[in-house]
C-alpha cells in the first residue's frame, strides 16, 4: 500500500513539473538608466546575467535569432562615440566600405547612428563562433546625462536589414525622450 501511495505521488510530482511554466509577462517599455525604450511588437525582453549587457531584445527571424542589446557606459567609463566605432570596426576582419556614422539633430538626447557591414571576426565576445562573412551591425550611441547608452544588432545583413526600420524606431523614439 505504502509503495503504490508512493508511486502514486512520485507519478503525481512529475506530472505536475512537466508542465511548462508561464513565460513571465513582458514589459511594454523598459528604462536603461533614464533611457526609455519601448519593446518591439513580437521581440522578447531579458535581463543578461553577463554583468556587461543591461538589457536584450531577441526574436526568431527565419529561423535565426535576432538580438538587440542595450549597454549602458557610464559616464567617464564607456569611452567616446568615436573610440565605440573605432571598437566595433576592429571586430571585422574585413568592412564592404567606410563605416556609416550618422549624429541625428533634432532629438532630445544626442543620438549617433552607426552601420558597419563585412566579414565580423569569430570569437569576439558577443560575437559569431567562426568568421561571420556578411554580418551586418547597426548600432545606436545615445548620450543620457548618466553616460552613453549603446543599442546594437548584429547578424546576417539580409536578416538585420529586414529588421533595421524596428531597430531605427525603437532608438529614435528613445533619443525623442526627455530622460
Amino acid at each position: 500500500m505504502k509503495k503504490r501511495f508512493l508511486l502514486f505521488f512520485l507519478g503525481f510530482l512529475a506530472a505536475a513539473s512537466s508542465h511548462a511554466q508561464p513565460a513571465p509577462p513582458q514589459p511594454l517599455a523598459f528604462r536603461i538608466g533614464t533611457v526609455r525604450f519601448d519593446r518591439p511588437e513580437g521581440w522578447i525582453y531579458s535581463r543578461p546575467t553577463d554583468g556587461i549587457l543591461a538589457a536584450q531584445l531577441e526574436k526568431k527571424a527565419g529561423g535565426a535569432p535576432l538580438r538587440i542589446t542595450f549597454t549602458k557606459l557610464a559616464s567617464g567609463t564607456g569611452g567616446t562615440v568615436p573610440a565605440n566605432v573605432d571598437r566595433w570596426q576592429g571586430q571585422f576582419l574585413t568592412c564592404d566600405e567606410s563605416p556609416q556614422v550618422e549624429a541625428l539633430t533634432g532629438t532630445t538626447l544626442p543620438l549617433t547612428l552607426v552601420k558597419l557591414a563585412g566579414t565580423m571576426k569569430g570569437g569576439v565576445p558577443g560575437g559569431p563562433p567562426k568568421d561571420a562573412p556578411d554580418t551586418l551591425l547597426l548600432a545606436a550611441i545615445l548620450d543620457s546625462p548618466e553616460g552613453l547608452v549603446a543599442v546594437k544588432l548584429v547578424g546576417p545583413k539580409k536578416t538585420v536589414t529586414s529588421a533595421e526600420p524596428i531597430f531605427m524606431n525603437l532608438v529614435k523614439s528613445a533619443a525623442g525622450r526627455k530622460p
